[in-house]
């Protein structure tokens, strides 16, 4: 018993996501054709400005954009390489956990059938 709680306690990074969460890069699995571009990174930067991701430790989470907020509830597996992720108005919704450390969240999600890596750095 207790090597099974020492090792569930050193991949639980639970901990570590509590705290808010703000874009620093998009990256995605195709090459974004030219003409879609300028679009995309008018998007992205957008969010980096406004788009805020607070975890917290009762398993909530809240999203905010441009004004608008989104409530949800949020786990990881036991070895802390998924989230999933269920909206209070939605479908659940798995990521899966890329890098996961005190500074920096990278995750993949299926956005539209299309891969997207998330850089997301803590707010100070």
């Amino acid at each position: 018993l207790g090597i099974t709680v020492m090792l569930t306690s050193c991949t639980d990074k639970s901990k570590l996501l509590a705290r808010t969460w703000k874009v620093s890069e998009l990256r995605y699995s195709r090459e974004i054709p030219a003409d879609m571009k300028p679009v995309i990174e008018r998007s992205v930067e957008e969010m980096r400005k406004s788009f805020r991701l607070t975890y917290f430790t009762d398993g909530t989470y809240l999203s905010k954009m441009n004004g608008q907020q989104l409530k949800g509830k949020w786990k990881m597996n036991w070895n802390s390489s998924v989230l999933s992720s269920v909206p209070e108005s939605g479908q659940p919704k798995d990521f899966k956990i890329i890098s996961l450390t005190e500074n920096d969240f990278t995750f993949e999600a299926d956005e539209g059938g299309e891969k997207v890596t998330f850089v997301m750095l803590a707010e100070k």
